[in-house]
């Protein structure tokens, strides 16, 4: 079966900017004990995600009595926010800034004196939330004939929207209120995410044969979203999990689409992508989807990062022309190999938030991989013991520092409130800390005899790798991000947005392109170089059209942006080989 899979689907920003306030907030021991008033999002494996960090749901205001309180996404009334603050320890506001927006324009207009209708659900948190903010003027209609129902003499009227409400609907109510209130007030108050997914889902409707929409069964986007996609005459099966669907039903279908609701995490759809792909494929789709599997090992093992660093020292002594060995290769690629396996096994809560299968694999293997992990260190270190006294005590220094990234190292007792307490809370430490570790071990520590004549060609090589590494790591952070973000790994694509970490990957690899082409140009190293800028071209095309499969492919993208490297550092063989000749 194929799947496509929808661009939008998963988290919106408010979803993501409460989920970080909340598990951020669970990290602080000053801020104990903590729950949110009412499920801070619509999504029950979230909430019981939540509550496995010790963030209980208080039903009720008295349950929050002497808490730390997190203010759902969806807000709550500025009565009981003044009651909560009363009787709570604390409120950390997760409301959502859109829904915010909301209760501001509300606000605005009440105290003129506004009516104010609102489309929307009577019974929905963010609605119940936003009426208390209509001074006690305030009407919830869901369709164009409950307009009718209210008086014609209203002076002054308001129209919103509830932020996730179907964009249709909302127009046909418009259209009558300006009618029956020619002097109303409307403001489209639909969250632009909310338009973007609906709009999507149309275009996508026109592809597939049928829609599965992913999210929990009480959210009221997810539902809008479903009821979007019936309206296209597709028939369309509202999910939470993968354990929903009716296999036989399914396998009918020989294209499915794939959208989620914006409380539903990535890990979710992936189950449900995969469990869809499973179904009734054909011979060819059972073939590529054996191959795929075959590379996700690569990934979810490390294998591929570790044969990548290897293979890159080749790439490294062609670009040079400086001598290398068997040694070099070894140590690169058991120190990859290392480093990787250990630090995913320390910081692991990423890794279940982002793929919880390959999390639980590493669960499954953990006695297996923590020893591979310690016996590759120890092979990265005889291999670069047995190249120099210096490689040795170089590899010693990068493996304690590889080794101690997700470790707190700078908690005492006189810094207890110090945010940053690991290598990897410095902000865009884990971006630029990976392609710094593997340009050391592929230039510097194969060559450091070669350091007082080579140095100027050992340098631009360096240049080079940093760059290319780089983008790979940035890209790899691309696929992480929502873990990433929910744990406050301090990634750029983190720090910045997925927009602007884009454009500094695109930079990146200009850059990478220009300074191999122009290295080659005035020989600063070999022509060999040239093959640098085909490798940024390579990713630039991987960059641009991956975005839509990096829910449903990540460790297979994972495979691939690994077998860039793979790929330079064979030409790099091949080259040395018939420079040998």
């Amino acid at each position: 079966m194929k799947v496509i899979v929808a661009e939008t689907a998963g988290f919106c920003q408010g979803v993501r900017t409460a989920l970080e306030m909340t598990l951020e907030t669970a990290r602080s021991p000053e801020k104990k004990p903590l729950c949110t008033f009412g499920p801070l999002i619509h999504n029950r494996q979230v909430l019981a995600m939540l509550k496995e960090r010790g963030v209980d749901e208080a039903a009720t205001e008295q349950e929050c009595r002497n808490r730390w309180v997190v203010i759902r996404a969806h807000g709550i009334p500025p009565e009981q926010r003044r009651r909560l603050k009363a009787m709570a320890l604390g409120l950390i506001d997760a409301t959502c800034k859109r829904v915010a927006r909301v209760q501001a324009i509300i606000r605005k207009y009440a105290r003129k004196g506004y009516h104010t209708i609102i489309v929307g659900d009577a019974d929905h948190a963010e609605v119940i939330g936003l009426m208390g903010y209509t001074e006690g003027r305030g009407v919830v209609v869901h369709s164009p004939q409950d307009l009718d129902r209210l008086p014609d003499d209203w002076p002054l009227v308001l129209l919103v929207s509830q932020t996730t409400q179907n964009e249709d609907l909302f127009q046909a109510v418009e259209a009558r209120f300006r009618k029956k209130f020619p002097q109303g007030v409307v403001e489209n108050t639909i969250c632009g995410a909310t338009h973007e997914r609906q709009n999507e889902i149309r275009r996508l409707c026109r592809h597939v044969q049928a829609m599965v929409i992913v999210g929990g069964t009480h959210s009221g986007n997810t539902i809008r979203l479903a009821q979007t996609a019936r309206e296209c005459g597709v028939p369309t099966y509202h999910v939470e999990t993968e354990k929903d669907l009716d296999p036989r039903e399914l396998s009918r279908y020989h294209t499915v689409g794939v959208s989620a609701g914006a409380s539903t995490p990535n890990w979710m759809i992936r189950h449900v992508v995969r469990y869809l792909e499973s179904l009734e494929p054909a011979p060819r789709t059972v073939h590529i989807a054996i191959w795929r599997r075959r590379m996700e090992k690569l990934a979810y093992t490390n294998a591929a990062s570790a044969v990548a660093a290897g293979l890159l020292t080749a790439a490294v002594s062609a670009l040079t022309r400086l001598p290398i060995g068997y040694l070099p290769i070894i140590m690169a690629a058991f120190y990859a190999f290392a480093m990787h396996t250990l630090n995913r096994y320390i910081d692991r809560e990423a890794l279940q938030l982002n793929d919880p299968l390959r999390a639980a694999y590493y669960m499954k293997n953990r006695t297996a991989f923590t020893a591979a992990g310690i016996a590759a260190a120890f092979a990265a270190l005889v291999s670069a013991g047995l190249h120099g006294p210096a490689t040795g005590l170089f590899m010693v220094l990068i493996l304690a520092f590889g080794s101690l990234y997700a470790v707190p190292i700078f908690q005492s007792r006189w810094i207890e409130q110090a945010t940053i307490l690991k290598i990897k809370d410095i902000p865009g430490s884990k971006t630029f800390t990976v392609p710094l570790a593997w340009a050391s071990v592929t230039v510097w520590l194969p060559h450091l005899g070669d350091v007082p004549l080579g140095f100027g060609r050992l340098l631009y090589a360096f240049v080079l790798v940093f760059l290319l590494v780089l983008a790979r790591t940035a890209f790899l952070d691309c696929l992480d991000i929502q873990g990433d973000r929910l744990v406050g790994r301090e990634t750029i694509v983190v720090l910045w947005g997925e927009q602007k970490a884009g454009l500094f990957i695109a930079l990146v690899l200009i850059l990478l392109a220009a300074a191999s082409l122009l290295g080659t140009y005035w020989k600063l190293g070999s022509p060999f170089g040239i093959f640098f800028a085909v490798a940024a071209a390579v990713y630039g095309v991987f960059f641009r059209f991956s975005r839509g499969r990096r829910i449903k492919d990540a460790a297979y993208l994972e495979t691939l942006i690994e077998s860039v490297l793979m790929g330079l550092g064979l030409l790099g063989c091949l080259w040395i080989w018939l420079e040998s000749l």
